[in-house]
């Protein structure tokens, strides 16, 4: 009997809406009204509020404005506790597109900024801004009003929509401003004002319309020329006669008012049956258009825009009073209130004190429910905060609203899926949620429910079906969250890997170019000593015995090293092991004896690998001074001797800092054998004393016979690379010393701890041997460019040659001495391409961090073109010095293939010109080429900028749409993100104003 009864009710309600549509259209000669599938006849409930007349509340003591009262990223505080306000003053700002500001809805002073738990279905808490009414003042502070708003740019009028922070009154607070936007990615034909108001109890919009039609009908035109539709439709279930003879007459006085401009637009009031739940978005879109909205799409997908009564007259208030978006219209409804009406009331006011202006019941409030009976929810308390997004206060008895009965087994009535305004099967819904079958749910298009309570209502079974969708939907978006991220860790991943990959085959690219590189400096040096075999039996012989004058390998002594180093880990583990058995007090007697013989025995193999090693050690540097001596007879010292010793004078460093450092824990502690740690450090100091004197030494050694190198390379035999480069190196190792010796008496200058003169006297000694490292290095440089720059060279060595040789040997000698003073050494060549290679990567490396950080948003943006910048430059005089030296390589090159004939001096190069030279001479550019050189930098500085710019638009919107579809989980972070980007964004922006503004000097 009960089936039967619901089935006659939605059968005739089907029927009864389509009576009266005909009727509507027939009597009236309005447009034709469609129908759109299911729909129920609730009880409306409306005459409780809608007979007495629309007021404004009393200005609240206190207002609680959460920073989210709109769908889409929270707003970000601009005050602070203390600052006074005035009605309608920006505290907080919107961030990101999809956002909207806050404004004060009185004026007072902010008293906490704090989180507070605001409505919602879930009872959360959000950040808030609390104010204090400061007397009886409400000191405005508007925005400049446009009455003539038709003489505004669309561009200015969207953006007051946004400053406003006008949103979306009738649903889940979509900021307005965005989809005054729709028409740059959608073609808009109509404009729909949903003033249905289908859901019962509520009569915000119906006030709304007696009270303000005029105001509407602007608010509708100042949209339609931002959306430019064909034609504007006000669609009003007929349960609202008054609402529709305000509206009607306000169109009629638009019209007739010869003072402003014809519309634009066609405008007409729709008059559509009532029917729940019609006020749906889609459902009114159905009714008045016949178009469908696809699933999971929006109107503008069919070319309409939907707005609600509050909203368009919140748009009308902002454009033409310059009124922020702080008040609005509240329905105080419900049989537990005496004296239920509408109320304009400020946002943040307690709902506690607006209930108070109905006159609640002495019964009390059964359930206080924010919304309608059908999508509304349930609150738990009154001392909650009105938001943008609240139309209603529904306080119910409990005759009104009981108590939900409990759930019955679903009997397959299949009165759902009549009900069901969106075509759902929401039996088949009901099945999937409850067993957690969530991917065939989405496949019957669960996101489509509007979750309007239809199927609720009409269950016999008193299943709550809506409360199972909401679950489902919930769950769903968790797993997509979820995915997502995964997705994201997936990809950093691959990403990663890749990199890697990429790196180790550059690695490995490089590894080979430099072992080939290596390959041909060893063949070359090998074939450059077969032609000195060749020419002089003498040095040969010299050679030899020097070969057999070299120190033991270097291997032995590393060897023995290690010998060492294990016996002494061996002999740490055997008295770390005898500790702990002593402390530990459970090993027996026999036990702490073997530990003890582990130990001694541990000594003794420690004290044998430290002789070898000293003995070998002894050996080694007995045999520097005589490699030393060999070297200087054959004009080279060998760079592994000095190497070495440097390698035992650090490791002896070492060792002292190791035994002052144990010392001085045994001392500060109490414990250990402090006479045997000293007598270690004295040891120690002992070792690196005579280390220092080996490499002393063998430095002095090598510095003299640099120039017995150089003046041996005038005679006719050119300095070998690897003098220089030692010369170099020897010369980068003074200057080192040099600022360690300053920076550690500047240290002890500062704290007024160390030996201060014996610092400055270290000081000076680590000067004086740059001095004379850098005197060495420049009369070797000098003596090998003079056997490159003048023809003496080859023609002392060519009469050298012919009183050894014949006349056939005195030629050949002389032109195989051209060749190599010609040419410009491969060292230095070897050296600029180095360098060049060196700054190219660099250049590189800019790039990517600069790439990296455009697009993830991260990072000073400003401070990574600079040195992109400072790259690009460095490399621009890489290439110069290479190629310098490169031309200078050839031409000599080119006049050394005259065999047997001399070498003309080169000629000096005239005031102004390119002075071409080697790494050391530091190339001298003329103007013309600098000028050139930064034009081109330039250019590839604005090129770079540019394309900054671009990945930095790309990494904000990129941004900003991450933050439109985050959940409450994800919003700070991508908040702040898009705060980020936006900052990038600005910097890169700035910056290339200023390329853009040197370019056009130039």
């Amino acid at each position: 009997m009960v089936l039967s009864l619901l089935k006659s009710m939605v059968t005739s309600s089907r029927s009864a809406a389509t009576a009266e549509a005909e009727h509507t259209q027939k009597g009236q000669g309005a447009p034709r009204v469609f129908d759109f599938h299911g729909g129920i006849h609730p009880p409306e409930h409306k005459a409780l509020s809608n007979r007495a007349p629309l007021v404004a509340a009393p200005l609240p003591r206190e207002v609680v404005l959460p920073l989210s009262q709109h769908i889409g990223a929270p707003a970000q505080p601009l005050v602070e506790i203390g600052q006074r306000v005035k009605t309608g003053e920006l505290i907080a700002r919107a961030q990101g597109m999809i956002s909207a500001p806050v404004h004060a809805s009185i004026t007072g002073v902010v008293t906490a900024i704090e989180p507070r738990q605001i409505p919602h279905v879930s009872g959360l808490e959000d950040l808030c801004i609390v104010i204090e009414r400061e007397g009886e003042i409400d000191e405005w502070a508007r925005l400049e009003a446009w009455r003539d708003w038709r003489q505004q740019e669309a561009q200015d009028l969207i953006q007051r929509l946004q400053d406003a922070g006008v949103v979306g009154q009738g649903g889940a607070g979509f900021p307005s401003a965005v989809k005054a936007r729709v028409r740059e990615r959608h073609a808009i034909d109509t404009l729909i004002l949903n003033a249905a108001e289908c859901e019962p109890y509520i009569t915000a919009d119906d006030l709304t319309m007696r009270t303000h039609p005029e105001a509407l009908i602007e608010g509708l035109e100042i949209l339609a020329s931002l959306i430019g539709p064909e034609c504007i439709l006000i669609g009003i279930e007929d349960n609202k006669p008054e609402a529709v003879i305000a509206l009607e007459q306000a169109i009629r006085a638009r019209r007739a008012d010869k003072r402003l401009p014809p519309l634009d637009s066609r405008l007409e009031v729709v008059v559509v049956p009532t029917k729940y739940p019609s006020g749906g978005e889609k459902q009114l879109i159905k009714l008045l258009t016949d178009r469908e909205v696809p699933s999971r799409g929006l109107p503008a997908d069919v070319g309409v825009v939907v707005h609600n009564p509050g909203t368009v007259r919140a748009v009308q208030r902002a454009v033409c009073f310059g009124e922020p978006m702080i008040s609005r219209v509240v329905t105080l409804t419900g049989e537990a209130l005496q004296h239920p009406h509408n109320v304009e009331a400020r946002l943040g006011t307690s709902i506690a004190d607006l209930l108070r202006l109905a006159a609640p019941a002495p019964t009390g409030i059964a359930r206080l429910v924010m919304g309608g009976p059908m999508m509304g929810f349930t609150l738990e308390s009154d001392a909650l905060p009105i938001i943008k997004t609240t139309n209603c206060l529904l306080a119910s008895s409990p005759e009104s609203l009981p108590t939900p009965a409990v759930e019955q087994p679903c009997i397959r009535c299949g009165m759902c899926e009549q009900a069901c305004p969106a075509e759902l099967l929401p039996q088949q819904l009901y099945w999937f949620s409850k067993a957690r079958e969530f991917d065939k749910a989405e496949l019957y298009n669960l996101a489509d429910c509007i979750e309007c309570g239809a199927c609720s209502y009409v269950c016999p079974s008193q299943i709550p079906l809506v409360q199972y969708y909401r679950f489902a939907k919930g769950e769903i978006r968790s797993a997509q969250h979820e995915a997502r991220k995964s997705e994201r860790a997936r990809h950093r991943f691959e990403f990663k890997q890749a990199r890697m990959a990429r790196e180790e085959a550059e690695k490995e690219a490089k590894r080979q170019q430099r072992a080939q590189a290596a390959q041909k400096s060893a063949a070359a040096r090998a074939d450059a000593s077969a032609v000195a075999d060749t020419t002089s039996a003498s040095a040969a012989t010299a050679t030899t015995t020097a070969a057999a004058a070299q120190p033991a390998p270097a291997t032995d002594i590393k060897a023995f090293k290690t010998a060492r180093a294990a016996a002494n880990i061996a002999l740490k583990k055997a008295e770390k092991a005898l500790k702990a058995a002593q402390d530990g007090g459970e090993s027996s007697e026999s036990d702490i004896a073997k530990l003890e013989a582990n130990v001694t025995a541990a000594k003794a193999k420690l004290a044998s690998a430290e002789s070898a090693l000293k003995a070998a050690s002894e050996a080694s540097e007995s045999a520097a001074p005589a490699a030393a001596g060999a070297s200087t007879a054959s004009t080279a010292a060998p760079a592994a001797d000095l190497k070495a010793l440097k390698t035992a004078r650090a490791a002896a460093n070492i060792a002292v800092k190791k035994a002052e450092k144990a010392l001085k824990t045994a001392q500060d502690s109490g414990e250990g054998d402090i006479p045997a740690l000293e007598t270690s450090v004295a040891e120690a100091k002992a070792r690196l004393a005579k280390a220092e004197g080996d490499l002393k030494a063998a430095s002095e050694a090598s510095e003299s016979a640099a120039p017995a190198a150089a003046s041996a390379s005038a005679t006719g035999a050119a300095a070998p690379a690897a003098d220089l480069k030692a010369l170099k190196t020897a010369r980068a190792a003074a200057n080192i010393a040099v600022k360690k010796a300053e920076k550690a008496l500047k240290t002890a200058q500062d704290s007024g701890e160390g030996d201060i003169s014996a610092l400055e006297t270290s000081v000076t000694e680590a000067k004086a041997r740059l001095a004379k490292a850098e005197g060495d290095l420049k009369a070797a440089t000098d003596a090998a460019g003079a056997a490159q720059g003048t023809d003496k060279g080859p023609v002392a060595s060519a009469a050298a040659g012919s009183a050894q040789t014949t006349d056939t040997g005195a030629a050949g000698s002389s032109a195989g001495a051209a060749a190599p003073a010609a040419a410009a050494p491969s060292a230095d060549i070897k050296a600029l391409k180095t360098a060049r290679a060196a700054a190219n990567i660099a250049v590189k490396k800019a790039e990517k961090a600069l790439a990296r950080a455009s697009e993830s948003g991260e990072g000073d943006i400003e401070d990574l073109q600079t040195l992109l910048a400072t790259a690009q430059e460095n490399l621009r005089a890489a290439e110069v010095r290479l190629n310098s030296a490169q031309a200078g390589s050839t031409d000599a090159t080119l006049a050394a293939k005259g065999a047997g004939e001399l070498i003309p001096e080169a000629p000096k190069p005239a005031a102004g010109s390119v002075g071409r030279g080697s790494m050391a001479s530091n190339v001298t550019l003329s103007q013309a080429e600098i000028e050139a050189s930064r034009a081109e930098n330039l250019a590839k500085r604005h090129k770079q900028v540019s394309i900054a710019v671009k990945a930095a638009e790309a990494a904000h919107r990129k941004a900003e749409a991450a933050l439109s579809e985050a959940d409450d989980e994800n919003r700070q972070r991508l908040a702040t993100k898009v705060d980020r980007t936006r900052r990038n964004l600005e910097h890169a922006r700035e910056s290339l104003a200023e390329v853009q503004a040197l370019v056009d000097a130039q």
